[in-house]
């Protein structure tokens, strides 16, 4: 590739890393686990199981250019994902939701779409509605949390203009929303612009805890990324994966904020999930500039604090080294090719696409 296409590429990115500032596309953060203590974890497109015993195989092998960020699962131990893509032909970032059983039996709640129903996505509760956040991060116009029943009601249960406000309902406000999990009450918690914030069941928002992503003295920040997965235990404290600062921050109810895992380089912590017993798994991902992607691994937190890793996912399970990113058009994210700022770059595109997709669906419907 010539430098002023590639200069050309960048500086597009750039642009659009700027008007997505706080969408901070991330690698997967998917990460769950079952009642028999099978662990499900994504490496973006692969998703991969470890077994208690310690065997480690591809759950639902992936495809090049079909994204798997996040992941949920149920209490028969089916697993969900979300399937973002790119055609080339269209133009369009069309997506899915697929649903797949412990044995690898696997339907879709909608197969790829360009214009997927309405708030139904992987995020649902016991009584099957399902949340999903319309935001629009490029213009910051819109930031609401939609519900969608079981039977195909769509009402907004909280926000409505880009910005940030606690409060019930339309009071309340939203920016960017990276992460996402239910806690023991069915509130859902968020990561949004650097804040943790909890919604009640029936739309009342508090912000929790505020600047999660400010560096301390010793940290050794990835340079780019911010506080994205997370995940919510038994009394409330929530414990997030600090990407671009390479940690694990636990935040008690009350707001209180401590760093309880750290990161060397080249990893970075992007999702996180309990066991029962209080072990603390995290997903991290590997990125050496300019180009090499090592794949994630697994570490776990035991509570009386040891660390050690669960599963590595290399090039050689990978079943190849990460390839050239052919172009940005493409959004292939399999490689690091031309360097973080693209991959985080495509990513930034397809959220703000999807994005696009679900504010131009509602507008249609409306």
């Amino acid at each position: 590739m010539s430098k002023k296409p590639t200069t050309i590429l960048l500086s597009s990115l750039a642009v659009l890393l700027l008007l997505c500032a706080e969408a901070s596309a991330h690698p997967a953060t998917g990460i769950v686990i079952d009642r028999e203590g099978r662990v499900y974890f994504s490496d973006l497109e692969t998703v991969w199981r470890l077994e208690p015993g310690g065997r480690l195989a591809a759950f639902r092998p992936g495809k090049t250019g079909e994204h798997v960020h996040e992941l949920t699962i149920d209490d028969e131990g089916n697993v969900y994902g979300a399937i973002i893509t790119y055609n080339s032909a269209t133009k369009t970032w069309p997506s899915a939701v697929w649903r797949r059983t412990p044995e690898g039996r696997e339907t879709f709640l909608f197969g790829l779409n360009e214009t997927p129903p309405l708030a139904l996505t992987i995020w649902r509760l016991r009584d099957g509605s399902t949340y999903f956040f319309d935001q629009n991060g490029n213009t910051r116009t819109r930031s609401a949390l939609l519900k969608r029943t079981p039977d195909g009601k769509v009402t907004t249960l909280a926000g409505g203009a880009y910005g940030s406000a606690d409060g019930r309902g339309a009071e309340a406000r939203f920016g960017t929303v990276a992460g996402m999990a239910f806690g023991p009450d069915e509130s859902l918690y968020i990561t949004d612009s650097g804040a943790l914030r909890r919604v009640s069941p029936d739309g009342m928002v508090r912000t929790i805890a505020k600047d999660l992503g400010a560096k301390l003295p010793d940290d050794q920040p990835a340079g780019y990324g911010g506080p994205s997965g997370l995940a919510v235990d038994a009394r409330g404290n929530a414990y997030v994966a600090d990407y671009g600062n390479r940690r694990v921050l636990k935040v008690t109810p009350d707001g209180r904020v401590e760093r309880i895992m750290r990161a060397e380089p080249p990893w970075s912590p992007s999702g996180v999930t309990l066991t029962p017993d209080g072990r603390l798994l995290v997903l991290e991902t590997s990125f050496t500039p300019p180009n090499r992607y090592a794949g994630p691994r697994v570490r776990q937190l035991s509570p009386d604090g040891t660390i050690n890793v669960v599963a590595t996912v290399g090039e050689k399970e990978k079943g190849a080294p990460p390839g050239e990113l052919e172009s940005a058009a493409e959004g292939s994210a399999s490689g690091f090719g031309l360097g973080v700022g693209v991959y985080y770059g495509l990513g930034v595109l397809a959220i703000c696409a999807v994005t696009g997709l679900s504010v131009a669906f509602r507008r249609e419907r409306s």
